[in-house]
C-alpha cells in the first residue's frame, strides 16, 4: 500500500468515527492490513510519542518483519534509534545502580564489625528479604564456577571472600556449590540454571553473623553424588531452579502479552488459551513445599514505564531471594557456526540446546520473534516432529524432527531442528513475541549442563489439525 492509499484509508476512518484518536486508526489499521510495514511504523511512532517506548520497539519490529514498503526503511531507522536510546538509558541506570552499591558497601563495611570484633546480636530491625507473607523462607542455594588450579585452601578462601561480599543481600543461612570453571561463564557468579554435576566443594554461610556453618573442599573434581553435605544442597538447588523456571516463564509471558496488547491479562490462566493465541501451554503450578495452590499474580502493581522491573511485584518469586544480577526477559540466541542454540534471561544461560539448520546459508540471520506456536504440527512422516514455532512467516519454523541424526549438520532448506524432547522444553518455556536472534558469528558451543527437563504439557487447542505445513524443513 502507498502513502496516499495509506492517508485515504486514514481519512476514512476518522470521517466515519470521529471520536476515536490516531492509534485507534494505527491499530485497526494494523489489524486489516498486518503484513503492512505503513502502520505499524505509524503505531510505533504513535506510541513512542505517548512515551510507551516497549510497545513502540514491539510495534517496529513488527514493520520490520512485513514486507518491504513505504516507510520500512523509516522503521528500521527508527527502530534502531530507541535500541540506542534503550541501551544509553540501561548504561545509566546501571550506573546510577553500581554507585549505590558501592556507597551501600562501603557503609555496610565501615560502620560494620570488623573480622576481630564480637559480632552484634541480631535485631528485630534487621532486614528481610521481603516474601509473601504464606510462603515460608526456602533453602537458597547458589552454584558458582571457580578456577580448577587453586588448591583447596585457595578455594575456601575464594568462596570466603564472595560469600562475605553478598552479606548486604541476605539474612538467611545459604549454602553455595563450587564447580569448575566453565567456557564461556563468569566465574564467582551465581549460575541460576546449572547442574553441578562435577563439584570442587561446598559451604554453608551465615549472612548475618558471617560464620562458615559447615564446609567440604575435595582434592579434585568429581559427582560425589552420595555426600552427605552436598546431597541436600542439590535437592534443595533442583527445587529453588523450578520455582525460578517457573517465575521467569510466567514474567515473560506476561511482557509479551503486554507488549501485544498493551495490557496484562486479567488472571494468569488468559495465557494458556488455544491457539493462536497460546503464549504459554499450561501455567506453572508451584511445588508442594511452597504450601502455595497458585503463584500470587498482583497486575494491579503494575507499572507501564517500568514493564519488566515491575514484573517483581506483579509476580514475586516466593520463598526465595531474586537473583543477584536480576533476570530478563527470555531471549532465543543461536549461532549457525557452532550449530548451538541457547536459551538465555539477559546475562543468565537458561538452556543451550545442540539444532540443525539450513544447508548452503539457507537459514536467515537477523533479529525476529516467535510468530506462532503449534503442537503436534501436521506434515508428512511426521517431519517436523512433535511442536514448532514459526518465527518468519514465510516458512521458517524452530521445530522437532523425525531424523535426529541430522542434529548437528546443515542439511535442512532453512529451517531450525531441534531433538523432540528440547524442542518441547523450548516450547513450553518461550511465549509469543519471544525474540529470536540468529547469526552466523563464530561463537564456540560451550559445554552446558542443563538442569532437569522442564515442560509443560501441550494442549489439543494449541494443535492445527486441519493445516498441512509446507515449512522448509
Amino acid at each position: 500500500m502507498d502513502k496516499v492509499s495509506f492517508l485515504q484509508e486514514k481519512s476514512t476512518f476518522h470521517m466515519k468515527y470521529p471520536d476515536q484518536s490516531d492509534l485507534s486508526f494505527y491499530r485497526w489499521f494494523t489489524e486489516q492490513h498486518p503484513d503492512e510495514a505503513i502502520g505499524w511504523y505509524h503505531l510505533g511512532r504513535e506510541r513512542q510519542a505517548r512515551g510507551d517506548r516497549e510497545q513502540a520497539l514491539a510495534a517496529l519490529r513488527r514493520a520490520l518483519h512485513a514486507k518491504p514498503g513505504p516507510y520500512f526503511n523509516e522503521a528500521r531507522e527508527a527502530y534502531q534509534e530507541l535500541i540506542r536510546e534503550r541501551k544509553q538509558q540501561e548504561w545509566r541506570n546501571k550506573t546510577r545502580r553500581l554507585l549505590a552499591s558501592l556507597l551501600f558497601l562501603y557503609f555496610q563495611f565501615a560502620f560494620s564489625p570488623g573480622p576481630l570484633t564480637e559480632p552484634k546480636a541480631v535485631t528485630t530491625s534487621a532486614p528481610t528479604q521481603a516474601v509473601p507473607s504464606a510462603v515460608p523462607v526456602q533453602p537458597h542455594v547458589e552454584v558458582i564456577a571457580v578456577p580448577s588450579h587453586l588448591s583447596a585452601a585457595q578455594r575456601e578462601s575464594q568462596v570466603r571472600k564472595y560469600v562475605e561480599s553478598r552479606r548486604p543481600s541476605l539474612t538467611q543461612p545459604y549454602t553455595v556449590i563450587a564447580v569448575p570453571e566453565v567456557a564461556g561463564a563468569p566465574i564467582y557468579t551465581p549460575l541460576l540454571f546449572y547442574q553441578p554435576n562435577t563439584v570442587l566443594g561446598v559451604m554453608r554461610y551465615h549472612p548475618v553473623n558471617r560464620t562458615v556453618i559447615n564446609q567440604k573442599w575435595f582434592d579434585r573434581p568429581g559427582t560425589y553424588e552420595e555426600d552427605q553435605m552436598l546431597r541436600p544442597a542439590r535437592t534443595s538447588l533442583a527445587e529453588e531452579q523450578q520455582v525460578t523456571e517457573h517465575i521467569l516463564t510466567l514474567r515473560n509471558a506476561l511482557y509479551r502479552y503486554y507488549q501485544q496488547k498493551g495490557t496484562l491479562p486479567v488472571n494468569l490462566a488468559l495465557l494458556a488459551g488455544a491457539y493462536p493465541g497460546n503464549y504459554l501451554p499450561q501455567i506453572p503450578v508451584p511445588p508442594t513445599g511452597l504450601g502455595l495452590k497458585a503463584y500470587p499474580y498482583r497486575p494491579d502493581a503494575f507499572r507501564p514505564e517500568a514493564a519488566w522491573v515491575s514484573l517483581r511485584d506483579v509476580l514475586p518469586l516466593p520463598g526465595y531471594p531474586e537473583p543477584l544480577i536480576p533476570l530478563a526477559p527470555l531471549q532465543i540466541r543461536m549461532s549457525e557456526s557452532s550449530h548451538t542454540m541457547r536459551l538465555l534471561s539477559g546475562s543468565h544461560v537458561v538452556r543451550s540446546y545442540p539444532v540443525g539448520i539450513g544447508k548452503n546459508g539457507s537459514t536467515p540471520e537477523g533479529y525476529f520473534t516467535i510468530l506462532q506456536k503449534i503442537n503436534q504440527p501436521r506434515g508428512h512422516d511426521n517431519i517436523y516432529g512433535t511442536r514448532g514455532m514459526v518465527f518468519q512467516s514465510n516458512g521458517y519454523a524452530i521445530h522437532g524432527t523425525n531424523h535426529p541424526e541430522s542434529i548437528g549438520t546443515s542439511v535442512s532448506l532453512g529451517c531450525i531442528r531441534m531433538l523432540n524432547a528440547a524442542v518441547e522444553e523450548l516450547y513450553s518455556f518461550v511465549s509469543l513475541g519471544t525474540e529470536v536472534i540468529l547469526s552466523d558469528s563464530p561463537v564456540p558451543a560451550y559445554p552446558w549442563s542443563n538442569p532437569a527437563p522442564f515442560v509443560l504439557a501441550a494442549r489439543p487447542e494449541e494443535e492445527t489439525p486441519h493445516v498441512i505445513y509446507q515449512w522448509l524443513h
